[in-house]
């Protein structure tokens, strides 16, 4: 096969991939199940649904983190299914396996933030004790 038929080919199949990809749905839920995310095989987010208890509870403010988990799990999904199709059509070999989002440790931002209860804002003093 010459290079210009080769080439060819490669768009041919790379775009029913792309075609693949943009048809198939993945979806996951947050770690409280609170929300749950639909992204496609590209990672595009295509729906996004919250439960009616977090709209209506106390706790709004953990809405947003559940968000971000949901949709990030439908994409690692979405990539997860992607990866070996991708590797087939540019002849590589996948990466090995990633652990099951359900598995993933979830970082809490709150145990990681920074005290400020110490700092002096009304000097002009720099921590080190320079002006």
């Amino acid at each position: 096969m010459t290079a210009p038929n080769r080439l060819r080919a490669l768009r041919e199949k790379a775009a029913d991939l792309d075609t693949r990809l943009a048809a198939a749905r993945h979806t996951s839920a947050s770690i409280d199940r609170s929300v749950t995310a639909t992204v496609t095989g590209r990672g595009e987010l295509t729906d996004l649904r919250i439960a009616d208890s977090v709209l209506d509870g106390a706790h709004i403010q953990k809405l947003g983190p559940s968000i971000v988990q949901a949709v990030r799990a439908a994409r690692g999904a979405a990539h997860e299914a992607s990866v070996p199709e991708l590797s087939a059509l540019f002849g590589s070999q996948p990466p090995p396996p990633r652990e099951p989002a359900s598995q993933r440790r979830v970082v809490d931002d709150a145990d990681h933030e920074e005290s400020f209860e110490e700092l002096d804002f009304l000097s002009d003093e720099e921590a080190d004790g320079r002006r």
